[in-house]
């Protein structure tokens, strides 16, 4: 049975009554989906948008519709039971966080390139778009956590060479 619990209410709201802080997907055993993660994704960056945060470059929602993807896939696959979900703003503000919680206590490891392998490149692709990525161990399993920064330094960024 599926339960998505996509909570916007007010207790999910940051101190100026506006802006959203999180989206949360809860799914029962086995009814899990990696779409409707990607929904309840889009859903929360299209309200933070709408509650006055600068607009999300496209770069940006499809960072973190890849990264909900990969994440939510990777726990149906090697992690199978109840998981949930979790897209919030950083601490910071300058990032958007992708967290995803199963019942493994195993963490996840990044398999040695090889382009000839068809899958497992799930959690390269993850810390390839994001600024960091964290596991840690939950009381019901882990919980993995990716941030997908706003913005991309610009060319003045850069240090200098």
């Amino acid at each position: 049975m599926s339960i998505p619990l996509r909570q916007y209410g007010a207790d999910d709201r940051a101190p100026d009554g506006r802006t959203p802080r999180r989206c949360r997907v809860l799914w029962d055993r086995g009814a899990a989906s990696p779409a409707e993660g990607r929904r309840a994704a889009s859903g929360f960056l299209s309200e933070l948008q709408k509650s006055g945060h600068a607009a999300l470059p496209d770069r940006v929602v499809g960072d973190v519709r890849l990264v909900v993807s990969e994440l939510v896939t990777n726990a149906l696959r090697h992690a199978p039971g109840a998981c949930a979900l979790q897209v919030d703003l950083s601490r910071d503000g300058r990032a958007v966080r992708v967290a995803v919680q199963d019942p493994s206590s195993r963490a996840p490891r990044i398999q040695p390139p090889d382009a000839r392998r068809i899958g497992g490149h799930g959690l390269e692709l993850v810390r390839a778009v994001s600024r960091s990525v964290t596991v840690r161990p939950s009381p019901y399993g882990k919980q993995v956590t990716a941030e997908i920064a706003l913005s991309q330094p610009t060319d003045t960024d850069a240090a200098p060479g």
